[in-house]
């Protein structure tokens, strides 16, 4: 018979916490193994870290792992948008209240940038591909011109 309490089996306190401290804390395995595990103090260095490594091939840690660093980035993410919206806010604010004009000035000057108003780059010359047959009539007329001002 199939045993399905296997497939159904969750993690343990330790492996959350040995999942944890490899993704918030940024721990070597056997660094979060002993943490998390708390081995004998008689436990060899060499047991110790089989054993961490036993767990962190575990794909149910794995998958801790990748979800709590998912997490984290998108916490990351999250914090870094709403500063930017805050800064923006402010400028904003600065540049319709601000006291005396070269506080209103330098905040449209920030403004400006986030939206890449003031990059001095020339805009590259796009050009749309052209089939040889038209190249060829192009350079034709060209060399049409340059012969006739000659004479």
């Amino acid at each position: 018979m199939v045993n399905t309490n296997t497939k159904k089996q969750t993690m343990t306190f330790k492996q959350i916490n040995f999942a944890n401290l490899v993704a918030e804390e940024g721990m070597s395995n056997t660094q979060a193994y002993i943490i998390a595990y708390n081995p004998s103090k008689n436990a060899k260095q060499k047991s110790i870290h089989e054993m961490a490594c036993r767990v962190f091939a575990n794909v149910k840690v794995q998958s801790r792992i990748r979800d709590v660093q998912c997490q984290i980035e998108q916490d990351k993410h999250m914090r870094a948008i709403r500063r930017e919206e805050y800064v923006l806010t402010r400028l904003t604010e600065e540049a319709e209240y601000a006291d005396n004009a070269n506080s209103r000035i330098r905040a449209l000057e920030l403004l400006g940038k986030t939206v890449s108003m003031f990059d001095n780059k020339k805009e590259e010359n796009i050009q749309i591909p052209r089939s040889s047959k038209t190249i060829l009539e192009e350079l034709k007329s060209k060399l049409n011109n340059l012969s006739s001002n000659k004479i």
